[in-house]
Order: structure tokens, then sequence, then C-alpha cells
């Protein structure tokens, strides 16, 4: 088997049917398996996913949520692939997004992880690249004037001025779609668990770039990314595992033990977030709205 597809499901059948679709149309060069898993859903999810007849297809259903680390983890466990390549369900593939992923690895050896090009529904570039979050872009998040007084390369963590029509090495890509090798991935201890859902994807790609591997955008690996369709059904707990997950990030890679100082002033930023996306109507929880 080339590669292992994972696919995380909540509550989301119709897109993870059209994304499983997606990949059987336009994958041709490789041999692959899909592997769903499915985190509790309760909205007919179990009903439709487990009867589809596909080749190499399995599916996996939770008894409870487990989350984004922890359920990629427990389904590449089952995984017979070389590469795992992880994306969420509410993603369609534009082309053979597989074959140049899997050349990106193959062809550069100094590479850990691929990412594809992610665009909107309507075709247009959605950013998927993003820079390692540093300590002043954190105190940006809880002291808005600071920007004020700092340079926009400082506080650049959303990559909007890169060329996205070229291949290049980055700090992060997105875990909601990127390709690994999957010894790479076992050897590394795959995800850490600390956290529920976000900044998988920072803490991922850190550990390979410092093992002196190399995080690869591939513009030519394109899919379409709806974006936050899981995260508007609990908006609430999305919105208060993003920030803690970043509390996390900072204590791993900035302040250890001391970080248990910043955790009061986490807690009051979720909070505003949590109560100021009340007033929302549209409560999807994407990158370009954190």
């Amino acid at each position: 088997m080339d590669v292992s597809i994972i696919i995380i499901n909540y509550n989301t059948w119709q897109l993870t049917k059209n994304c499983i679709e997606s990949i059987y149309l336009h994958t041709e060069q490789h041999l692959f398996e899909v592997i769903v898993i499915d985190n509790a859903s309760t909205d007919g999810s179990y009903e439709t996913l487990s009867t589809l007849e596909f080749d190499n297809y399995s599916y996996i259903y939770n008894k409870k949520n487990i989350g984004f680390s922890r359920a990629n983890n427990k389904a590449s466990l089952n995984a017979t692939g070389r590469f795992l390549f992880f994306m969420n369900s509410d993603m369609v593939f534009v082309n053979d997004v597989i074959f140049h992923l899997v050349e990106t690895l193959q062809n550069n050896s100094a590479t850990g992880i691929a990412g594809p090009n992610f665009q909107n529904p309507d075709g247009s570039l959605q950013i998927s690249c993003r820079n390692f979050p540093n300590i002043l872009f954190g105190l940006s998040k809880f002291i808005p004037f600071l920007k004020y007084f700092l340079s926009g390369q400082v506080l650049a963590y959303y990559q909007k001025e890169r060329d996205y029509s070229i291949e290049q090495n980055v700090d992060t890509v997105s875990a909601g779609a990127f390709m690994i090798s999957r010894k790479l991935f076992e050897d590394m201890g795959r995800f850490d668990e600390f956290s529920f859902m976000y900044a998988e994807d920072a803490d991922i790609c850190r550990r390979v770039r410092d093992i002196g591997l190399k995080v690869t955008y591939n513009p030519a690996a394109v899919l379409i990314h709806f974006g936050g369709q899981s995260s508007r059904l609990n908006s609430y707990k999305a919105i208060w595992s993003y920030y803690f997950a970043f509390y996390y990030l900072y204590k791993k890679y900035y302040f250890g033990r001391f970080a248990m100082l910043l955790k009061p002033a986490f807690f009051l930023r979720a909070s505003i977030a949590v109560i100021g996306n009340y007033f929302k109507k549209d409560k999807r929880i994407t990158w370009n709205n954190k």
C-alpha cells in the first residue's frame, strides 16, 4: 500500500462522502486506502459511512469524541501505507493530490512533511501556510495595542504575502491536509495529544523541523476546503480548545512550568472570544477568524 488517507468525521456524513468520492475519482497513480474515523457522530454518519463500498475502505466508530490528535493517532494504528495523508472531511480533491505530494516526499529526502494548495469553493486561494507563533505574536492577542509598535513581520502568522504559485519550504502547513511518511510519524511518537483540537500542525511541523527536516508546500496538489464545518456544530468548545491548545504550545516551546502564571490570561481571552462568538451569525471557527 502506497498511501493511507485518514479522515476524521464528526456529524458531516455528506461532506465526508463527497470527500471520499473525490479521492477515488482523482487518485490514479498510487495504491491507496481510505480510513474514516468517526468521533461519535449522531447525524446518521454511522448508517451511511459504515456501508460505503469502496476498495480498500474502512470505517472506525468511536463511542465518544476523542478530538483531533487522538482520533488520527488511533486511525494511524490501522494504516498500512508507506505514507499517511491526514485530511479534514470538508474537502474535495481537484486533481491527483496524492500523486503530487508523494512526488514531493520521494524526490526530496530532506522533506518530512508535504502540504497541498488549499482553495476556497470559488476557486480563490485559501491561506494554508503559517509561521510558527512567536512570543510577540501571542502577546499581541492579549494586548492589542502592541500591534501599533511592532512590525508586521514580527506579528506575521498567516502567510498572506507568500507567492503560493511556487513550491517552497515553510514553518507550518495546515493539519487540515498534509502528508508524512508512516515511519517518520511513528518514530516521532505521532501527534502530541496535548490538544483536543488546534495547534497540532504547528507542533508536528516544529518537531519535524527540529530534527533537521523540511516542511514543503506544493502548489500542484490542489483541493477545495469549505472550512469550519465541524467546529460550527460546537463553536464554543472549538474556541475554548483553540486558546488552550496555544497555551500548551507556548508552555511546551517557550515557558515550561512558568506557563501556569499565564493560564489566567488565556482563560480570560478565551472567555471574551466565547462571548463575542455568541453574537456572530456565522459560528464556524476557521484559521481566517481566530
